[in-house]
C-alpha cells in the first residue's frame, strides 16, 4: 500500500488531468461517440462479429467471409465522423499520460511505462 502523502499527489495529479483540454475535450467526443446510434450499432455489430471470428480461429476453421465483413464494417467505422474523432481525442489524452509517466520514470531513473509498450 502506498503511505497518504503518494496517494494525495496521485488524487491531484488525476485531477490536473482532469483539468486539460486534451481531458475534457476526449469527454466530449465520447458523449458524441455515445449519441451516435449508428456507430454504436456498428461497434455492437463488429464486435460479435469479432468475437465468431476469434471462436472459429480458436476452433481451426478460418472464415474469409467473416474477416470480409469484418473489413467492410471496420471501414465504415473508420469513415464516421463521430468515431474518427474519438479516435483522434484518445490519442491525444493518451499522449500527454505517456508525457507524464515520461516525466516520472526519468525523475525514479526506472522506466515504469515500458510494460505498455511491449
Amino acid at each position: 500500500m502506498i503511505d497518504d502523502v503518494v496517494r494525495e499527489k496521485a488524487i491531484a495529479l488525476a485531477d490536473a488531468v482532469k483539468s486539460l483540454e486534451e481531458y475534457r475535450e476526449f469527454l466530449e467526443m465520447e458523449k458524441n461517440l455515445k449519441a451516435d446510434s449508428e456507430a454504436q450499432a456498428m461497434i455492437m455489430e463488429f464486435q460479435k462479429k469479432q468475437q465468431d471470428f476469434v471462436t472459429k480461429q480458436m476452433s481451426g476453421v478460418f472464415d474469409n467471409e467473416l474477416l470480409s465483413e469484418l473489413t467492410d464494417l471496420q471501414s465504415k467505422l473508420n469513415a464516421r465522423e463521430s468515431v474518427v474523432m474519438f479516435i483522434e481525442s484518445y490519442n491525444r489524452l493518451l499522449s500527454v499520460i505517456g508525457e507524464v509517466l515520461d516525466i516520472i520514470s526519468e525523475r525514479l531513473e526506472l522506466d515504469v511505462g515500458e510494460v505498455y509498450r511491449r
